[in-house]
């Protein structure tokens, strides 16, 4: 299985329930798709998956945190050599 997500700030909402928090009735957007790619007998499937705007807010900062350097910038310590 397979989650692709795609966040537009500035799509647009329908009424739904969020596949982050699991509320219903709530204006939500779709911010990406689950695919299943389909096997000997099997099909393959394609589930939209539609958030909240708070739960679109956490899966932007966690995309913002994903996208930061891991490696602290060089500091010298000092030291001469």
């Amino acid at each position: 299985m397979t989650i692709r997500l795609q966040l537009d700030p500035t799509a647009t909402g329908a009424l739904g329930a969020c596949f982050m928090c699991a509320r219903n009735h709530l204006a939500v957007v779709t911010v990406g798709v689950l695919t299943h790619t389909g096997g000997p007998g099997h099909q393959a499937t394609e589930i939209p998956l539609d958030a909240c705007r708070a739960c679109e807010g956490q899966l932007l900062l966690l995309l913002a945190d994903t996208q930061r350097s891991l490696v602290r910038p060089y500091v010298a310590a000092g030291h001469p050599h």
